[in-house]
């Protein structure tokens, strides 16, 4: 069972125990917490708007914040943009280094072992580097049935931490990701 249906069906359970369990019924016939524990909730949604970013990454289209009042634009792979998407038209072809990769995720606040889990999750063919190819396809993990995954759900926790960390990710905290790695690749390139 996925971590995301076991999750919900948990909590449906303790609602309806909770609910059922009325002055009426003794406590030998609820449940005890002794024989389900309460987990933390530790599973990230995204909001309407940020699983729409996901499905633009699974698509090749990388989203990402403007210098102006954070707006949103998106560039396709390999396609030439404007003034304010010349980090991201940048980005194509230029690969981020895993260890730039992991200052960017300390910058976001993971911990050691995020970083690794997340540098693994998104260097797919494990030659040092994550491509925009690599890092969108990571990205569109978070969404649909792939979305409980450990990886997604570490992905997600990770956005959701640098926002406001409500248990759900907003489509600015998505794209705010998406924005520091392409800000990351073009530094790299040498794009101001």
């Amino acid at each position: 069972m996925s971590p995301l249906i076991s999750g919900l069906a948990s909590v449906a359970s303790l609602i309806f125990n909770a609910t059922a369990g009325g002055p009426g019924k003794s406590t030998a016939s609820r449940r005890s917490g002794a024989d389900v524990e309460p987990e933390p909730s530790a599973v990230l949604t995204l909001s309407p708007q940020a699983e729409a970013l996901a499905g633009f990454a699974g698509k090749g289209i990388l989203v990402s914040q403007g210098k102006l009042e954070n707006t949103l634009g998106a560039v396709a792979r390999g396609s030439a943009g404007a003034a304010a998407n010349a980090a991201s038209a940048a980005l194509s072809g230029r690969p981020v280094s895993t260890q730039d990769f992991q200052e960017l995720l300390t910058r976001f606040g993971a911990d050691d072992a995020q970083k690794a889990q997340l540098t693994a999750g998104f260097d797919a063919n494990k030659d040092g580097s994550i491509t925009q190819d690599e890092f969108l396809k990571g990205l569109a993990k978070t969404k649909g049935a792939q979305a409980g995954s450990d990886f997604s759900q570490a992905v997600m926790q990770l956005m959701d931490r640098s926002g406001n960390a409500d248990g759900s990710v907003a489509d600015k905290e998505f794209a705010a990701f998406s924005t520091a790695f392409a800000a990351t690749g073009a530094k790299r390139a040498g794009v101001a």
